[in-house]
């Protein structure tokens, strides 16, 4: 997976504004969009002293609500933070949108926004082992075959996991789902 990082800093150490929270996002998507499939773009927030509910909402909850509708297929986002204080503001407004995003906040991830229990618990069982099918998963859980691929595809349409298909020995296809937080070495 390619790995590419857009510093919001470039906006200055405190970014506030709807206004530039837009021209952010406006950028973020031109540079998501110049990427290949299958790459992930590091949204990094060191430099920053405020990080407003407005500005995030437009740049950052905005890009994720059209990452989750289809835009872009196989471009992912997450962001990196020093510090869980400058999320705030940003984890409500993905939660007020019924979102989600991978955050890195120092060497630990987390969830920001809205993910419900049966999703967080996929995703924490695929973020321990790197990747995964809906078999192993069903295994692990308790679940059945089918319950474990929604739960991936899920997890994949938010783009939280990278989802691939990979053909079987013995005929078809098998889903393949990847961490995108254990393939990403933080600092």
């Amino acid at each position: 997976m390619t790995e590419a990082t857009f510093a919001l800093s470039r906006y200055g150490r405190r970014v506030g504004t709807r206004a530039e929270g837009k021209r952010a996002r406006k950028e973020l998507l031109n540079f998501l969009e110049r990427l290949s499939e299958g790459s992930l773009l590091v949204v990094d927030l060191a430099g920053l002293d405020v990080l407003s509910g407005s500005f995030a909402d437009e740049a950052l909850a905005e890009t994720v609500a059209r990452l989750a509708a289809g835009a872009l297929p196989g471009r992912y986002l997450l962001v990196r933070s020093p510090s869980d204080e400058l999320l705030e503001d940003l984890e409500s407004k993905l939660k007020g949108r019924r979102l989600a995003l991978l955050a890195l906040v120092g060497k630990t991830w987390r969830v920001l926004g809205h993910l419900p229990p049966h999703l967080s618990q996929a995703l924490e069982w695929l973020t321990a082992r790197g990747e995964g099918t809906s078999q192993e998963l069903s295994e692990t859980l308790g679940v059945s075959v089918a319950g474990a691929s929604v739960r991936l595809t899920e997890l994949s349409r938010l783009r939280l996991v990278h989802r691939v298909q990979k053909p079987r020995s013995m005929g078809g296809i098998e889903h393949w789902a990847t961490s995108l937080v254990s393939l990403k070495k933080a600092p």
